[in-house]
């Protein structure tokens, strides 16, 4: 194990426990006085009687003892009992948070520092200085030129409602105040009613969400986050790195440093969400600008009280005249256009008030450059203490967050553009282009990129689907540049799904062209990319278009849900090798952006691990990475770990960058490819010979009642066909993992190790988990899962929902994970094995909490389906149902 992250469970301090047991004395207190006594007992004697699965080898026993109280509950105590597990969970995982934060506060202490295992940024800066073979000028210089976009996408696996994410934030104010006044016991005693006030507030809550989110609504929810922590946040990272050169160098970043920039999907991801149109992309941006606006008025007006000093520079001088408060002066007209612009697009949006799009901000640049300006005066006016201060963090989160606080990526399916083409080139030229060749596509298209005569316009558009994108594409070509980032193609197959929106772009008349990056998804994507980039790059003309510059989106949900996680993993390892190659052959700038989701089943893990085990020559200072679901309230929710995350982000991206990986050796290069196919084999066989497997994962997992679940705007499948294929990766990975099986992440992996842990391939295989990172942090997130997974839970599934035939498939499922880890354990090193079992332990005080929440699941599925239940309240049942879902997200952390 070489480095360690956040992501992973630590071991429980005191301090831990003791906010655990203060915060579950509290909710108990609450619980008694709005339920009253004898509905307390009941959640008590449950909750005595999880805890006896930590202390009962026959865990089996207490699960049944457990489903008999259970089963005499009323449908509404049924729901209420599942409420106060969902709350437990929720409040451990507060508790959790408060205890990394205290850890992160370590840095400044030497002594845990020498001890943190390259946990702070500061560490594994340091330690590039300390390598001899980077020079310092080369750390500089990656450090100046950094460029990390981080991805919010609306992916809908965050089940909390705002409203309680909000409650448990007031709830952490006060934890972290009740820390620091822990010595003034009056001060306590305040607390401590604020504490039992906002907690019985919670439990007065409703925690479902009954209606699905807009699009808009989803925006306001992602940009919501920047306000909350990440506006605060970015200034204290930048300085955080600055101070870090200026203590090795003697020397400060550029003024110009911004090594972050945020992306969202939301509003703009219309890739099998029809309720995503340009008119709500159009909403979505206004939005936002709206926001930045704000929160800019907000800061200018701070700025233009706190400069109340008399001395300037000649250049401000010139524009105030004679003034004692010159400052004030020379930023009141762009305070005045700020709020111009949030005042305009909030009449706008509220009343349908005409908008004038000359009157709004249009360029981060119309604030930056008079703040640059006052601050150069100030620094000639011996003012350089007030010039670094708000002053400087205001033109940082400028840069950072522009004119609109994360830039729009439109995201749309490659045969959505081929199916607009092919109205197009019929009415215009008789052609009907899905019925051309590659090359004749490709031809066509070149063809009329160069000549960039817009013709689309004059042609009648009929079909609804096609004229709603070509209506995307005319919008794109309306907002400012700005406020857009790049346009995503999924399911791209072909060169020629590429050039096409370029073409379409052009026709827009669009000025300053989106990038396009295609994402290669399944396994067929991944291992043909390299062919289709191959014939985009042999074009010259197309090396012109895009300047030298590609990006390119390696999926990993739809990859892991088509082949197997272990298969997918290694393909999208060896595609970046490929491309890596291809792209230095054609001298291209290359940019990978990773579409990674929470769960280890979709590419989730720790971002050091992930990085570091890339291939060498892949990272180069520049990379994009999605953040999705519950992991954007986890990683940005909360300013302390906010601050970690994105320093992690930093500093894992130079290490990559600087310290890359050796290359790995052909024997494991070999031994993996067969591994990997052996995974593809036996996952496949599972997902497409066995009828039973298909209607297990039907009938025993909850995957219907979270079509139902008001967690995103996004349907749950892709297209109205009932199959597994149509299924999008997130409701198969959500399902799985709710019955706390989490087949996606390992399923297939077990005949891989089989093969790999033969006598023949055991040095080898030693030496992959000692040297290969790749191959490290592969194993390592399989540990993780393996820490998540309880095969015994999905035996209480099984008694309540299935018959006999569906209950051989889950025997022969569990059979294939016990097989697994014996294989796991005997591969990795024994060390390995002590010190990852060290950072789960946290995992072993929420477990029984979550086992009472799978038990009450079962059970309710159970009277919700058979039909010697149909005259319980169905109304309680559902919500407990819901309930449940959301209790076991929230212990479970990395659910989507």
């Amino acid at each position: 194990m070489k480095k360690r992250d956040l992501y992973y469970e630590r071991i429980p301090t005191k301090l831990l426990r003791e906010d655990i047991r203060l915060l579950g004395t509290f909710l108990g207190r609450v619980i008694k006085d709005q339920e009253g006594p004898a509905f307390f007992k009941i959640v008590e004697r449950l909750r005595l009687l999880s805890k006896n699965t930590l202390l009962d080898k026959n865990k089996s026993k207490v699960f049944s003892k457990i489903s008999k109280e259970v089963k005499k509950l009323s449908p509404e105590k049924t729901f209420k009992i599942t409420r106060a597990f969902s709350h437990i969970l929720n409040l451990m995982n507060l508790a959790e948070s408060l205890d990394a934060s205290r850890k992160l506060n370590e840095y400044e202490n030497p002594y845990f520092k020498s001890k943190s295992q390259n946990l702070f940024i500061e560490d594994i800066v340091e330690g590039l200085f300390k390598n001899k073979n980077i020079s310092n000028n080369k750390i500089y210089d990656l450090a100046t030129n950094l460029d990390i976009g981080i991805v919010l996408t609306a992916h809908p696996t965050e089940v909390k409602r705002r409203t309680l994410i909000q409650k448990y934030a007031n709830l952490t104010s006060i934890m972290e105040q009740r820390h620091l006044y822990k010595k003034y016991p009056s001060k306590i005693i305040e607390l401590d009613r604020k504490l039992y006030s906002e907690i019985a507030i919670i439990w007065k809550t409703d925690e479902l969400k009954r209606t699905k989110p807009s699009p808009l609504d989803e925006a306001k929810w992602g940009l919501a986050v920047i306000e909350d922590s990440l506006w605060d946040t970015i200034p204290k990272v930048y300085k955080r790195l600055n101070d870090i050169f200026r203590k090795n160098l003697n020397k400060d970043l550029p003024r110009n440093f911004n090594p972050i920039q945020f992306g969202s999907w939301m509003g703009g991801d219309r890739d099998g969400n029809p309720n995503v149109t340009s008119e709500v992309t159009k909403k979505v941006i206004l939005f936002s600008r709206w926001q930045a606006a704000k929160l800019y008025e907000k800061e200018l007006t701070q700025l233009i009280q706190d400069l109340s000093m008399e001395e300037c520079s000649p250049t401000i001088s010139r524009v105030t005249g004679k003034s004692f408060e010159p400052y004030r002066v020379y930023l009141r007209p762009l305070r005045d256009k700020v709020r111009n612009t949030h005042q305009l697009i909030e009449a706008h949006i509220n009343f349908n008030k005409p908008l004038d799009e000359k009157k709004l901000l249009q360029d981060k640049y119309e604030i930056i450059n008079p703040l640059r300006e006052v601050r150069s005066s100030l620094n000639q006016n011996k003012g350089q203490h007030i010039a670094n201060a708000d002053l400087l963090d205001l033109i940082r989160r400028v840069r950072c967050f522009g004119i609109n606080l994360a830039r729009l990526d439109i995201r749309q399916e490659s045969d959505r553009h081929e199916k607009l083409l092919n109205e197009i080139f019929k009415k215009k030229n008789n052609i009907n282009y899905s019925s051309l060749s590659e090359g004749e596509k490709i031809k066509l298209l070149n063809k009329n990129i160069k000549q960039r005569k817009s013709f689309v316009d004059k042609i009648n558009i009929r079909d609804k689907e096609n004229k709603e994108v070509w209506n995307t594409f005319k919008q794109i070509s309306k907002e400012p540049t700005q406020c857009l980032g790049a346009y995503v193609i999924s399911m791209t197959s072909t060169a020629s799904d590429i050039l096409s929106v370029y073409f379409l772009q052009m026709q827009a008349q669009t000025k300053n062209l989106l990038r396009v990056v295609p994402l290669f998804e399944t396994l067929d994507d991944l291992k043909n990319a390299n062919g289709v980039m191959t014939n985009l790059f042999k074009l010259s003309w197309y090396r012109k278009m895009i300047k030298s510059k590609q990006e390119v989106m390696i999926g990993y949900s739809d990859s892991s849900k088509d082949a197997g996680k272990l298969s997918a993993s290694w393909h999208q390892y060896k595609l970046q090798e490929e491309l890596r190659n291809l792209a230095k052959k054609h001298k291209i700038d290359l940019v990978f952006f990773h579409g990674r989701g929470g769960s280890p089943g979709r590419g989730g893990g720790p971002i050091q691990a992930t990085l570091k085990s890339q291939p060498s020559g892949t990272v180069n200072g520049k990379i994009r990475i999605t953040d999705q679901g519950e992991v954007i309230q986890q990683k940005y929710g909360y300013k302390p770990l906010a601050e970690y995350n994105l320093c992690s982000y930093i500093g894992a991206v130079m290490d990559a960058s600087l310290n890359p990986p050796p290359r790995s050796k052909t024997n494991w290069r070999e031994l993996i490819q067969k591994m990997s196919e052996i995974s593809t084999s036996s996952y496949r066989k599972y997902l497409n010979q066995s009828e039973d497997f298909i209607r297990y994962f039907k009938t025993v997992t909850p995957h219907k009642s979270l079509g139902k679940l008001a967690i995103g705007s996004r349907p749950t499948k892709r297209k109205n066909v009932d199959n597994i294929q149509s299924l999008r990766a997130i409701p198969w990975v959500f399902a799985w993992t709710q019955i706390r099986l989490m087949l996606p992440a390992w399923l297939g992996t077990t005949e891989a190790l089989r093969y790999g842990s033969i006598k023949k391939f055991k040095r080898t295989m030693t030496d992959m988990e000692r040297n290969w990172p790749y191959f490290v942090s592969t194993m390592d997130i399989l540990d993780m899962v393996i820490s998540k997974v309880d095969p015994e839970i999905s035996v209480i599934y099984e008694n309540n929902l299935a018959d006999a035939s569906l209950k051989r498939i889950g025997k022969k499922l569990r059979f294939q994970f016990e097989a697994l880890v014996k294989l796991h354990n005997k591969i990795t090193p024994k060390e390995v094995v002590k010190e990852r079992k060290e950072f789960r332990k946290a995992l072993f005080i929420r477990n029984n909490y979550t086992e009472m929440l799978n038990i009450l699941q079962a059970n309710v599925m159970n009277k919700l389906t058979n039909k010697k239940y149909k005259n319980l309240d169905k109304k309680f049942l559902e919500d407990a149902l819901m309930t449940s879902i959301a209790g076991i997200s929230a212990a479970m952390k990395n659910t989507g």
